[in-house]
């Protein structure tokens, strides 16, 4: 009978031990994973936008500085893999063209009496090959639009990440009726770019 009881409680010890080693086991792993898929926060450092167009006349950009992005990015051994949020947000009026009425007629095209901000928001990323394609909203002028955008994303011996993007639309798309200039004898062209080059450092 203490024979028995003996086994029965060598075989418990067994299958104690064994779950233990099971639990161990995982733990290690899914910390691994975490270590190896870091997510950070990161904020801007520097930060440029340039907005270019055409016209009748010339063609013409407008430039800011004066804004901030906030993104989480997911790191997989020293290298950006993905994004997991990210919000920016410009306000329209540090756009700068260099030329006070062209600047006065793209604020009034832009509704920015109203509509204060130029904004993206990632809802999406995902990793081709070197690129980042971004999901997300753009909003202009109060109009919000889904649209994807194509990044690359490099992280620096400092830590920093710099991400730089171009994209191309027409205003039409956001309902913003391309500026004209010099009582209309100058007018735009309906279609955009934006440059992004943004610098970021860890919050």
């Amino acid at each position: 009978m203490q024979l028995h009881t003996n086994t029965r409680n060598m075989r418990t010890q067994v299958n104690f031990l064994a779950k233990a080693r099971t639990t161990a086991t995982f733990a290690l792993l899914l910390s691994l994973v975490v270590s190896g898929f870091a997510q950070d926060v990161y904020k801007t450092q520097k930060a440029n936008v340039v907005i270019k167009g055409t016209s009748t006349l010339h063609d013409w950009e407008m430039k800011s500085e004066a804004f901030s992005c906030q993104s989480a990015f997911v790191l997989d051994n020293n290298k950006v893999s993905g994004v997991k949020s990210l919000s920016l947000s410009i306000p329209v009026q540090t756009l700068k063209s260099g030329k006070g009425a062209m600047d006065k007629n793209a604020y009034s095209a832009l509704k920015a009496e109203n509509h204060k901000q130029i904004s993206y928001t990632i809802s999406s990323t995902k990793l081709v090959g070197d690129k980042l394609i971004c999901t997300g909203n753009l909003t202009i002028a109060g109009v919000t639009k889904a649209m994807d955008v194509e990044a690359t994303c490099a992280l620096n011996a400092d830590n920093t990440i710099v991400c730089k993007t171009i994209k191309s639309f027409k205003m039409s798309e956001f309902k913003v009726e391309p500026p004209s200039f010099m009582f209309g004898s100058v007018t735009t062209g309906d279609d955009i770019t934006l440059e992004f080059n943004l610098t970021f450092k860890k919050s």
